[in-house]
């Protein structure tokens, strides 16, 4: 990887990485529950917004009471509202490259109420969702209940302007950023949050026709969304579709080509027709689609998570002159190694990064609450060393 003597700004590194051009320092990509961020603002740094300091402070002292998952349903829901700030402002106030806007999350619960002495949640899909025993908004009811449902469903309009000021204010705000906006594929939010996977994987083989149909309007909208956040002022448009278990993909490779594949290439044109780089969250095994990445000219993959069975130091030797990776921060293993395994897994991860240089230092999730203290600092203060130029 060049380095670059002259200093760059947040977007002219990542977009440099993503093309493997010289950069000052590897980028950075941090991705936080907004759980995390009430805990982080509590106990490490706080936030520079006051009133939403305030909040995440407040929220969490209310979780830390509670005992963190055993707290009040309603502590483990309130931190979702705080989820643009979380993983748009807060990472660039911690030194990360890059910011997420969600062009929904402000207005994606539509309404709370109770049911059975349970908290609910309506979504901007229609969906029903809850914390019963967790903290993520999990889907209780689901807006799509069987293949009938398909035709006369309808996607929320974010067609009008002010459905993008989130993005407009984070661009003002940090003109030098990474904006990145949110798009969604065809395969693991239409099967995971409007609808349920065994339905939609029996869908494939009883009723593949309307399947078919429905991820065409799906994939219109969510192409819509992004040309709509790119020109509002983003530079990336991260597309969420999870497609692997651990060791293995949801679907196989042949019926991921037919349902899924054509979809993720449009919506990559699309983006690329937009004037922005287009990034894939996916979950889960990733080897056997990493050949269609590139035919696709996907631009940069993220979470490439070790749990799942991917291999960084093996697949980046073999693809990382074609595609750039976001990964090296593992989140999910760093739970259970000691703060020096953990900054030694980091350091290992960017040193293999710097043989291509299409690669960006950043988390294989969002790094949750449960993360030990330690551990939490060890990510930052080994970031900071790399990013300062410590380790070469």
């Amino acid at each position: 990887m060049g380095i670059l003597n002259r200093s760059m700004t947040s977007k002219e590194r990542v977009l440099a990485a993503a093309k493997g051009q010289p950069v000052d320092h590897v980028p950075v990509f941090y991705w936080f529950s907004p759980h995390l961020a009430c805990r982080l603002m509590y106990e490490y740094q706080p936030a520079r917004n006051r009133l939403i300091n305030w909040e995440g402070k407040f929220i969490w002292k209310r979780m830390s009471q509670g005992g963190g998952l055993k707290s009040a349903e309603i502590w483990r829901a309130f931190p979702h509202f705080l989820t643009n700030y979380a993983a748009g402002n807060f990472p660039l106030e911690l030194g990360a490259d890059m910011a997420i806007v969600s062009i929904m999350a402000d207005d994606f619960i539509r309404r709370f109420f109770w049911q059975n002495k349970h908290l609910r949640v309506l979504d901007a899909f229609g969906s029903v969702r809850g914390v019963d025993h967790g903290f993520y908004l999990d889907i209780i009811k689901p807006a799509i209940k069987k293949v009938g449902d398909l035709k006369a469903y309808r996607f929320p309009d974010y067609s009008r302007d002010k459905n993008y000021n989130s993005i407009r204010k984070m661009r003002a705000a940090y003109p030098g950023a990474c904006i990145v906006v949110e798009a969604f594929g065809v395969q693991d939010f239409f099967s995971t949050q409007i609808w349920d996977m065994p339905s939609f994987m029996m869908a494939l083989y009883d009723y593949p026709d309307e399947v078919k149909e429905f991820q065409q309007h799906f994939a219109d909208w969510s192409i819509d969304l992004a040309r709509r956040g790119v020109k509002a002022g983003a530079d990336v448009v991260l597309i969420y579709d999870d497609y692997g278990f651990t060791g293995q993909p949801f679907l196989s490779v042949k019926m991921w080509k037919e349902f899924t594949y054509p979809h993720l290439r449009k919506l990559i044109e699309a983006v690329h027709d937009a004037g922005a780089v287009a990034l894939l969250h996916s979950c889960g095994y990733q080897p056997p689609f990493l050949d269609y990445y590139v035919e696709a000219e996907l631009d940069m993959l993220q979470s490439f998570q070790p749990k799942a069975g991917n291999n960084f130091k093996e697949s980046y030797t073999k693809y990382g002159d074609r595609l750039c990776f976001i990964t090296g921060i593992d989140v999910q293993q760093g739970e259970q190694m000691t703060p020096a395994q953990l900054r030694e897994n980091i350091i290992e991860s960017y040193r293999t990064g710097k043989i291509h240089g299409r690669h960006i230092l950043g988390m294989t999730h969002m790094m949750q609450f449960t993360m030990p203290k330690e551990n939490i600092e060890t990510v930052f203060n080994t970031v900071h060393e790399i990013q300062s130029g410590t380790h070469g």
